[in-house]
């Protein structure tokens, strides 16, 4: 028998073997793998009320999103952001919201005060595609 004839008729009784095993082998619901379950606790989605959204128009001017209040200067939007934190505590935040073609340092303005008064914050960029 050649060596080529020879490894053929190994592949068939090794395969034959193998799909016997497979036929004969206990399949049944006992055997099957039981998953872990996580015990933590899920984490509670963010109460709305604790974040104030800070709008800034391309021209400089701030507002509040939600209650629609426009700031004449970066002061009451600083004394804005001092209430709030005043009545959440650790819990307030600011959303900062900038048009696509609203200078840089007027973003940079609102983060610097969020900074100052301890209020956590992050910025959204609206861009527009062309």
């Amino acid at each position: 028998m050649r060596k080529g004839g020879f490894l053929l008729r190994f592949v068939d009784v090794v395969l034959i073997l193998l799909f016997g095993f497979i036929v004969i082998s206990d399949i049944d619901e006992d055997s099957q793998i039981v998953l872990p379950e996580s015990s933590e606790t899920e984490q509670a989605d963010p109460e709305l009320f604790d974040v104030i959204y800070i709008g800034i128009t391309s021209e400089g001017v701030y507002f509040d999103e939600r209650e629609n209040i426009s700031f004449a200067s970066a002061d009451d939007l600083r004394n804005y952001i001092q209430r709030h934190k005043n009545r959440y505590g650790e819990d307030a935040k600011v959303r900062i919201r900038a048009n696509y073609d609203t200078q840089a340092s007027h973003t940079i303005e609102v983060a610097r005060i969020c900074d100052e008064l301890g209020v956590k914050k992050s910025i959204d960029v609206k861009l527009i595609s062309r």
